[in-house]
C-alpha cells in the first residue's frame, strides 16, 4: 500500500513512474484525459470512490505493465495485490536491527527471496518471466540494472516568501518550485533545466538558468537561501530502455550541489552518485539525506558484489552498512546517503535497509522505514525500523511491528521519543503507541468498523484522524498518557477530508470531497473547518464546497498546498470538467470561508501546479509557465513562458 493508497509493491510503483517519464511527451486525446476517465468513472460507478488523475494514470499503467507479462513480478507478499499467506517471522517490539555479517549472508537472502517468488509463482500458476529472473553464481552476462503544525500558532507573523509545505516541521524537504524572496526556481518540463526567474513586485523575467548533464533527468531540488546552495536531485539510466532491467543497476540517484550567490551564474560545488531510483530526501540543517530504492534485477552472481550490492560513488557499500530485514529473505534496498551541502563531493556517511519495499517518514531526529506484510486474507501488519540521524550521521536505533497498514506518513508521528500510528486493520482502525524500542506500550482497537482512514494529523499530544466509508468521522484521540491513549471525540459529518492542517489556535482545516448522504456519491471537494478548541467536542466550524471540482492535487500530494495561517490563506488547484483552476480562500470565524482567487491554470505539462507567494504577490507555476498574482486585489499582473 502506498502513500496514496494504491494497492501496489514498489516495483510496479517504480515502473508506473518509468512509464509516466517515457510516455510524458505524449498526447493524451482528451477523451482519455485522466480528468476526463475520472468524470465518466464517478458517473458509472455511482458511489462514492476517491480517484485521482494520478491514481487513475497508475492503474492504466499497471495494466500495461501486466499485459505485458510481468505479472509474475506483482504476486510477492511484501504488497501488490497478490495478498499470499507467507511463513515468514514476524519482528518482536523492541528488537534490534542486525548489520551484514558479510556479503554470502546478504546474497542468501536473495535466493531465499527468489525461492519463495517461485513457489508463490507455482501456486499462482504463473510462469516465470525471464525478464525478471535471478541468475545464479554461473556468471552469466546480462544488463545490469505539512509541516507538523506548518505555523500553528495564529499570532505569528507571515514569511516574507513560502516555503515548501513539508511533512515534519523542521526537516525541509525537495521540490519544483522555489523562492529564495527574490527570484523562483522552476523546474522546466523538460526536467532538464531549472529556470531562474526575477519576481519584483510580481514583474517577471527569466534571469538564468541550470541544465542537467546529459543522460540525466531533474526529479526536484533544494533551495537553501542562506547558503545560497540549490542541490538538484537527478535520475540517471543506462542500458536500452527496458523498464525492468532499468530497475537495478543501471538506474542511479545523483544531488548535484551549486552555489546560486550569483543566480545568473550558478557553479557546481560537488556531486555524489548512489544505485537505484530516487524516492525521496530530506534536509535537516545543512545536511541532505538521500534516499533510492535500488533493486537486485537481473544477472547477479556471488562472484562479483556488484551485481548485487548497491554502489555509493561507485563503490559496494559495506557488507556491515547495510541493515537485514527480520525475516532471512529480501530483493532490493532503501539506499540511504548523507552528505554536507558545505562539502557536497564528500559523503559524510551511508547505509542500506536491506527489505521487500516500503516507505519512509523523517521526524527531527529518526528515519523510519515502514512496510507492509500480507499475512492473510484481509489480514496485514507492518515491520518498522528506526535510523538515528544528526549531523550527516547514521546509526541503526530499533525495530517492531504493529498490526495493520498505514494510509500515508501523515499517519505515522514521533513525539517525545514515543511513535504513534493511526492504522487500518482489517475492516476496523487502531491507533497504537510505541516506546523509543519500538515496542507497542499503548493501544485502541477496533474503531470504526468497515471503514478506513483517509487521513490522520498528530500535534504535541493530540492526535486527529478520519475514516470514511458514507460519512466523515473525525476523531480526537488524547495521547498525553502514552500507555493508555483515549478517544476523546468522533464527529460524524458528511464527505471526507484526504489531507488536514492545523490553521491557527484550536482550528484544524480539511480538504477532501463532498458526499450525498442518501446515495453516497461524491461532490466537489470540500473545505471543512474544525474546531479542536475541546478534543471532547469536535465541532465542524463552517464548511465551503466546490461544486463543479471534483479532484485536487492535495488529496495525494500535500506540497501542492499553500497554508499560511499568519497570511490567512489557503490555496491549491482543483480539476473541473474544462481543465485545472487554482483556487486561493481566507478564513474568518464571522464568514467563513471566502474565495478571494478562482483563476485558469495554463500550462499542461505533467508537473503539478504549485502556489507560492513573495510579500503581496501570489505566484503560479505550472510546468514553463508562471503568472503572478495581486494579494491585495487578486487581479494578474504578469506571466512569463520559460
Amino acid at each position: 500500500m502506498n502513500e496514496r493508497g494504491i494497492d501496489m509493491d514498489k516495483r510496479e510503483q517504480d515502473i508506473v513512474t518509468k512509464i509516466d517519464e517515457k510516455t510524458k511527451d505524449t498526447r493524451t486525446p482528451d477523451g482519455l484525459r485522466p480528468d476526463a476517465v475520472e468524470k465518466m468513472l464517478e458517473a458509472h460507478n455511482q458511489k462514492a470512490r476517491r480517484w485521482s488523475p494520478v491514481r487513475i494514470a497508475g492503474l492504466v499503467a499497471a495494466c500495461l505493465v501486466l499485459a505485458a507479462g510481468v505479472s509474475a513480478a506483482v504476486m510477492w507478499n511484501g504488497g501488490g495485490t497478490g495478498k499470499v499467506q507467507t511463513e515468514q517471522k514476524s519482528a518482536e517490539g523492541g528488537g534490534m536491527i542486525a548489520s551484514a555479517k558479510d556479503y554470502d549472508q546478504i546474497y542468501s537472502y536473495i535466493e531465499n527471496y527468489n525461492k519463495q517468488q517461485k513457489n508463490t509463482e507455482a501456486a499462482y500458476g504463473v510462469q516465470e518471466s525471464q525478464e525478471i529472473a535471478t541468475e545464479d553464481s554461473s556468471a552469466k552476462s546480462a544488463d545490469s540494472a505539512a509541516a507538523q503544525m506548518s505555523k500553528s500558532d495564529a499570532d505569528a507573523a507571515a514569511s516574507a516568501y513560502s516555503s515548501t509545505n513539508v511533512r515534519q516541521e523542521g526537516v525541509d524537504e525537495a521540490d519544483t518550485s522555489k523562492t529564495d524572496g527574490k527570484y523562483l526556481y522552476v523546474l522546466k518540463d523538460s526536467r532538464q533545466e531549472i529556470a531562474v526567474v526575477e519576481a519584483k513586485g510580481g514583474s517577471l523575467k527569466e534571469f538564468g538558468s541550470i541544465s542537467a548533464e546529459k543522460g540525466t533527468s531533474i526529479e526536484e531540488f533544494y533551495l537553501n537561501p542562506e547558503k545560497k546552495r540549490l542541490v538538484m536531485v537527478c535520475s540517471r539510466t543506462e542500458g536500452d530502455g527496458n523498464l525492468l532491467r532499468n530497475m537495478d543497476g543501471s538506474t542511479s540517484t545523483e544531488a548535484v550541489t551549486y552555489d546560486v550567490a550569483d543566480p545568473s551564474e550558478p557553479a557546481e560545488l560537488g556531486r555524489i552518485r548512489q544505485s537505484g531510483s530516487y524516492s525521496s530526501s530530506r534536509m535537516s540543517g545543512d545536511y541532505l539525506y538521500l534516499f533510492s530504492t535500488y533493486y537486485t534485477g537481473t544477472g547477479i552472481s556471488r562472484k562479483d558484489e556488484k551485481s548485487f550490492v548497491p554502489l555509493v560513488n561507485e563503490k559496494p557499500l559495506a557488507f556491515d552498512d547495510i541493515y537485514l530485514p527480520p525475516a532471512d529473505m529480501g530483493n532490493m534496498y532503501e539506499v540511504v546517503t548523507a552528505l554536507d551541502i558545505e562539502n557536497p563531493d564528500v559523503i559524510t556517511d551511508s547505509k542500506a535497509i536491506f527489505s521487500k519495499g516500503g516507505e519512509i517518514y523523517v521526524s527531527n531526529e529518526n528515519i523510519y522505514y515502514y512496510e507492509n506484510e500480507w499475512q492473510e486474507p484481509d489480514k496485514t501488519s507492518t515491520t518498522v525500523r528506526k535510523i538515528a540521524y544528526k549531523d550527516g550521521r547514521l546509526k541503526a536505533e530499533s525495530q517492531g511491528t504493529f498490526d495493520g497498514y498505514l494510509n500515508d506518513s501523515f499517519s505515522i508521528d514521533e513525539y517525545k521519543g514515543y511513535l504513534r500510528v493511526a492504522v487500518t486493520v482489517g475492516d476496523t482502525n487502531a491507533v497504537y503507541v510505541m516506546d523509543d524500542k519500538l515496542k507497542v506500550i499503548g493501544s485502541i482497537e477496533g474503531l470504526a468498523e468497515d471503514e478506513r482512514i483517509y487521513s490522520a494529523r498528530f500535534m504535541k499530544d493530540a492526535g486527529y484522524f478520519v475514516t470514511f466509508r458514507e460519512t466523515d468521522p473525525l476523531y480526537s484521540v488524547d495521547f498525553s498518557n502514552p500507555e493508555k491513549p483515549e478517544i476523546k471525540g468522533a464527529l460524524k459529518i458528511p464527505g471526507f477530508s484526504d489531507y488536514l492542517h492545523f490553521y491557527g489556535d484550536g482550528l484544524l482545516v480539511g480538504i477532501g470531497m463532498d458526499v450525498d448522504e442518501d446515495t453516497s456519491v461524491t461532490g466537489g471537494v470540500k473545505l471543512t473547518m474544525f474546531d479542536i478548541t475541546d478534543m471532547a467536542d469536535v465541532k465542524e466550524k463552517d464548511t465551503y464546497v466546490l461544486d463543479n471540482v471534483y479532484s485536487t492535487d492535495v488529496s495525494y500530494d500535500y506540497k501542492a498546498a499553500l497554508v499560511e495561517p499568519g497570511k490567512n490563506i489557503i490555496g491549491f488547484p482543483g480539476y473541473e470538467s474544462g481543465g485545472q483552476k487554482y483556487f486561493l480562500f481566507s478564513y474568518s470565524g464571522e464568514d467563513g470561508f471566502k474565495c478571494l482567487l478562482d483563476e485558469e491554470i495554463n500550462g499542461n505539462g505533467m508537473i503539478a501546479a504549485r502556489g507560492i507567494y513573495i510579500g503581496d504577490v501570489l505566484y503560479i507555476v505550472q510546468g514553463n509557465i508562471v503568472e503572478s498574482y495581486s494579494l491585495g486585489n487578486y487581479k494578474k499582473i504578469d506571466d512569463i513562458i520559460l
